[in-house]
Parts: structure tokens; C-alpha cells; sequence
């Protein structure tokens, strides 16, 4: 169908077979990243759910658009504005000469918006990663053989985010597969790399290589991707985490390792918390032994009674690693992973 114009102006015409279009509004953070003078090779991905993981949780799938940064949900919002996509097209009639008009594609009656989303990655890391644990001095943990990469790619939330919920719960790749360690685990690991230090005599708190210390730690039983994602998980702000250095951030470390004491415990018997205290102080550097403070924990920890201490229920994801089912493959990191590379 097409308007008649005798004199003058652009003839405009109704496509018959009419398309599906639906506008997206772009909020600031995406027109800015795509207005940048030199916008990054990898701009704007959209994720979901991997379909076995949205039927195994009984989450329905949907898709959301992601930035390197930051993840926006899709919302379909209906309009009774009157909005056509046009292109240009010739138009005859008879056997008149092609003459150029707008000819109209689609009608958009509906309008895509996006919001942001805030919800943390580690809900689905901790359903994802196995428990890499320790008991009685032999490894306990199973590989899924799947390295980070694929991963974050199954996780509808952006590659930024998931970077930040990996690197809180301690999670790391060793043989081919990711995993996450138990609270046990790292407070075992907390405790190696505190004594390496004072036989080194390394300051935690100052600028140290990372290599030397992963050396001094080579024969014990954990492998040296925990302890360097613990590095991270423990660095100082602004401290890059692929470089040789690693400086600990002391009150951030402090009340890690108290945190950590109190999710191994996690299921036990009442901790007194004379106890309790006294562990922390001689799980650190001796310098650090007067930071040792309950506010340092301050809504981790709650007191049953005047004289004994537990975690506070739901105060720690990494805290459900300890109650996970104990793997049934067992051995030393070294045997297990690699026994995982020759596969």
C-alpha cells in the first residue's frame, strides 16, 4: 500500500509482509562505553543460564545483556505510541519509473528496557565449584573439568562480578578444573603460609614475591593455585594480580583468618571464646597479635552463652562448602590433578 502524491515530497508505502522489531533503550553506562573513542573488542555479550543448570535448580532461563562490568536485566514494557522502522526503497506503479520512497518494515509495539543488576555471583559458583578439602592430611575433592573461562560464560551476570564472588570465596584452577576450598582448607593453608613466612622471615604486610613463597610451600599438601588466589583474595587494594608481587592487607587479613576459624568450626561442639581468641592470635604474625578484636568479625559471630562463640547462620556463602558431602576421591593434590592432565 502507498500514499498517492500528484506534486512534491517522498512517497511512503506499508511493507505487506511486516517484520518483528522491538526497540532496546540504552541507559548512560552503555552509550558511553559505545561512544568511547577506543571501545574494547568485547563490548556487550548476552548470557543465561546453561540449560542443564536452569533445569537442575528449577530456575526458569532467562537471558541477560552484560557489559565487562556490569549486568543489566531485560524488561519488555508495551507501547501504545504509534513506532514504524522505515529504510528506503523504490517504489513503481504501472509503468511508471521507479521512484525512491519510505517504505515501513515494522511497527514496534512493545520496548525493551534494561536494568541493572546487582545480585552477587557466588550463588552459582558455590553450586558450580566442588569443595576442594582436607582431612586427616589427604585431599578430598572431585573435578568437573571446567576451567574459569566456561564457567563465567554459563553465569548470567558479567565477567566483572563473577571475577569478584571467585576471588572471595578463595576459588581457584588446578588440573583443568575449578574449585573452591573449604573453610578447613584454608585455614590449614592460612597456617602454612603464616609459618613459611617466619621461617622466611617474610612481612606479610610489606612487598614480597610470590614465587619465593609458593617454593617455600611446594611440599605441602596444597597446591599452589590456593595459595595465590589467597594472595589475591588477601592483597592490598589496587595491587595487580598478575604481577610477581603480593602485599597482604593486615586488617583485611585479620579478619579473614578469624572468620575462617569460626566457618571450620562451623557444626561442632560450643567454641569458647577465650579459646576462640587465643587461636586467632596464634594463627598470625606475632606483630599482629594485638589487632586480634571481635569487632573485626563484627556480624559473623554470635554468643550462645557468656562464654562460647559460633557463626552467625547465613553470614558467609563460603561457609556452605563445609557442609557440602564429602567427596569420595581422595590423595594428594599432586597424584589428583595430575592423574586430571593425563585424562
Amino acid at each position: 500500500m502507498a500514499t498517492q502524491q500528484d506534486h512534491g515530497g517522498v512517497p511512503f508505502a506499508v511493507a505487506h509482509d511486516m517484520r518483528q522489531f522491538r526497540l532496546l533503550e540504552l541507559p548512560p553506562d552503555i552509550v558511553e562505553l559505545l561512544d568511547a573513542p577506543s571501545p574494547p573488542p568485547y563490548v556487550l555479550a548476552i548470557k543465561s543460564l546453561a540449560p542443564s543448570a536452569s533445569a537442575v535448580s528449577g530456575t526458569p532461563a532467562y537471558a541477560v545483556l552484560c557489559t565487562p562490568s556490569k549486568t543489566f536485566q531485560l524488561r519488555q514494557v508495551q507501547t501504545s505510541n504509534s513506532l514504524f522502522v522505515t529504510q528506503p526503497a523504490f517504489d513503481a506503479h504501472s509503468n511508471d519509473l521507479p521512484l525512491p520512497s519510505t517504505r515501513v518494515i515494522a511497527s514496534c509495539t512493545a520496548t525493551l528496557e534494561l536494568h541493572p543488576s546487582d545480585e552477587s555471583a557466588a550463588t552459582y559458583l558455590v553450586k558450580q565449584l566442588p569443595v576442594f578439602d582436607l582431612l586427616d592430611g589427604v585431599v578430598e575433592s572431585t573435578s568437573n573439568r571446567t576451567p574459569k573461562s566456561a564457567l563465567f560464560a554459563n553465569i548470567p551476570l558479567s565477567d566483572a562480578q563473577c571475577d569478584r564472588a571467585w576471588d572471595e570465596l578463595v576459588a581457584f584452577e588446578a588440573g583443568g578444573s575449578s574449585h573452591r576450598p573449604s573453610p578447613r582448607a584454608l585455614a590449614l593453608a592460612w597456617r602454612s603460609i603464616n609459618t613459611a613466612a617466619l621461617a622466611e622471615g617474610v612481612q606479610l604486610d610489606s612487598q614480597f614475591l610470590t614465587e619465593d613463597m609458593l617454593n617455600s610451600l611446594s611440599e605441602d599438601l596444597f597446591p599452589p593455585q590456593l595459595v595465590a588466589s589467597m594472595f589475591r583474595r588477601l592483597g592490598t587494594d589496587g595491587q595487580d594480580p598478575s604481577g610477581p608481587w603480593s602485599c597482604l592487607d593486615r586488617s583485611k587479613t585479620v579478619a579473614f583468618v578469624g572468620k575462617t576459624l569460626l566457618e571450620a568450626r562451623r557444626g561442632e561442639s560450643d567454641y569458647l571464646t577465650a579459646a576462640f581468641l587465643d587461636a586467632w592470635k596464634d594463627s598470625l604474625p606475632e606483630a599482629w597479635g594485638s589487632d586480634v578484636d571481635l569487632k573485626a568479625i563484627d556480624g559473623v559471630y554470635h554468643l550462645p552463652s557468656n562464654s562460647t562463640i559460633a557463626l552467625k547462620d547465613g553470614s558467609s556463602t563460603a561457609a556452605e562448602a563445609s557442609a557440602a558431602p564429602a567427596a569420595k576421591p581422595r590423595g594428594k593434590w599432586h597424584e589428583k590433578f595430575a592423574k586430571t592432565r593425563k585424562r
